[in-house]
């Protein structure tokens, strides 16, 4: 281009030389031989500054063309200002302006869609949009993994092709064409099923039309339902017996077995105890609420192990006498102390050691162990009992949750106590678990850490 043009140029200046010495020959013959010298001195300096002027217009063309490569790839550095006045200056600012514009504008546009993108990619809650042709525009990661997709398999392919919830696909077909946001949950999974809440709702653009997709879990939510509805009718049933009891033989004695001096007092004593039942129960649903409330009151100190070992066994040895069974207690010299409450850890210890006594035929045998790592101190209370089945040992420390049932209940126990126990471990930074096979005992682990 710059060759064409230079050639055009040097046509037209020989032309006007050729012009003017024509002209001067004609007007007057013989003046050329003179001032042709002069003529061509001149015409000579004119051409060296056409041919200056004309390097110095194609490199500031070429710097145009540069920075519209570059702006064209992204690249808005501006180049440095033209100081001339001419149209080829105006031009250059006109330029410098509008892809100064232009790449803050491309900035700007590409700073929000990567603070969408880390949003979208870190919400826990899965996001989809699918076009108006039902291809999926995009998913975030949080999509897939609920769904059970392939990382990155989803973009592009039809929305029936990549889910296999035909409630999602209903949903996403319903507000496309403009409908109405629609709400709704599904199941997902087999093994461990999950339940999400969905919404689907149109997208207003004026584009095409599309639809956005939200999936968000609501199992936990779910679980706590049933959790408090097995909760009230747990509560209904425990309460139900001892006050059907309760009723029942107050009937027969205002029936007139006040007179039956062979059985009124049994009769009394029957309430009695049933009543003392809906006291315990009352006090151990009392203290659960308040735990699971986080109003537990802790008063943290340290602890003998031996203090607080040897008053939970003097409790349970007249028991244990009673029953037949032996209470074997092994504690390492040296053991540090822990820090805890002393009489809510008492507690946890009792309920371990009533309920090995209380599933341990008579002549078995009970072991209370305590050991130290340096961080923390592990209570082990072992038994010969009747044992716990695996399918169930999740389930041991659920409230009101028994291994059997009517054996615990004629022994006065809430099926409170473990639960209780578990709360009170956790607000210790403590844990606790149990190992057991059927006929072969159990084994309840509790650690808490010590005070040193």
């Amino acid at each position: 281009m710059r060759v064409s043009l230079f050639w055009r140029l040097g046509l037209t200046y020989l032309a006007l030389v050729a012009a003017i010495l024509v002209a001067v020959e004609v007007t007057a013959p013989g003046t050329l031989r003179r001032v042709l010298p002069a003529l061509l001195v001149i015409l000579i300096v004119a051409g060296i500054a056409s041919f200056i002027t004309l390097l110095s217009t194609a490199s500031r063309i070429r710097r145009l063309k540069e920075f519209a490569d570059r702006a064209a790839v992204g690249d808005f550095t501006p180049i440095e200002r033209d100081h001339g006045h001419d149209d080829l200056a105006n031009l250059a600012d006109v330029l410098r302006g509008t892809m100064s514009q232009l790449g803050q504008t491309i900035h700007t546009l590409t700073d929000e869609r990567n603070r969408s993108a880390a949003i979208l990619g870190s919400m826990v809650e899965g996001v989809a949009v699918v076009g108006g042709d039902e291809r999926v525009l995009y998913c975030n990661a949080a999509f897939e993994q609920i769904l059970e997709l392939r990382p990155g398999s989803s973009s592009g392919r039809k929305l029936v092709e990549a889910l296999r919830q035909a409630e999602l696909v209903a949903a996403v077909r319903h507000v496309l064409p403009g409908g109405e946001e629609i709400t709704g949950e599904v199941e997902v999974g087999t093994v461990r099923p999950r339940s999400f809440s969905v919404t689907a709702a149109p997208v207003h653009a004026a584009g095409p039309s599309s639809a956005v997709l939200v999936l968000h879990d609501i199992t936990e939510l779910r679980r706590l339902e049933r959790v408090r509805q097995d909760f009230v009718a747990n509560v209904s049933h425990e309460f139900k017996t001892p006050l059907t009891a309760i009723q029942g033989f107050a009937e027969t004695l205002l029936a007139g077995a006040l007179d039956d001096k062979a059985n009124r007092k049994r009769f009394v004593e029957i309430i009695r105890d049933h009543a003392w039942r809906l006291a315990r129960l009352t006090d151990d649903l009392l203290k659960l609420s308040r735990i699971e409330a986080g109003r537990l009151e802790l008063e943290l100190r340290p602890i003998r192990v031996e203090e607080l070992v040897n008053g939970c066994v003097e409790t349970s040895r007249l028991k244990a006498e009673a029953k037949g069974l032996r209470i074997h207690v092994r504690l390492p010299e040296g053991l540090p102390p822990v820090r805890g409450d002393g009489a809510q850890l008492g507690e946890v210890l009792q309920n371990l050691l009533d309920n090995a006594l209380q599933y341990t035929p008579s002549g078995g045998q009970i072991d209370l162990t305590a050991l130290s790592n340096g961080r923390e101190i592990t209570f082990t209370v072992a038994d010969t009992g009747i044992g716990i089945p695996e399918s169930e040992l999740e389930r041991i420390f659920e409230r009101f949750y028994r291994v059997d049932a009517a054996r615990s209940r004629e022994a006065g126990g809430t099926g409170l106590g473990l639960a209780i126990a578990r709360h009170i471990v956790d607000a210790h930074d403590g844990r606790i678990w149990v190992e057991s096979a059927v006929g072969h005992g159990s084994r309840f682990h509790f650690s808490v850490p010590s005070a040193q």
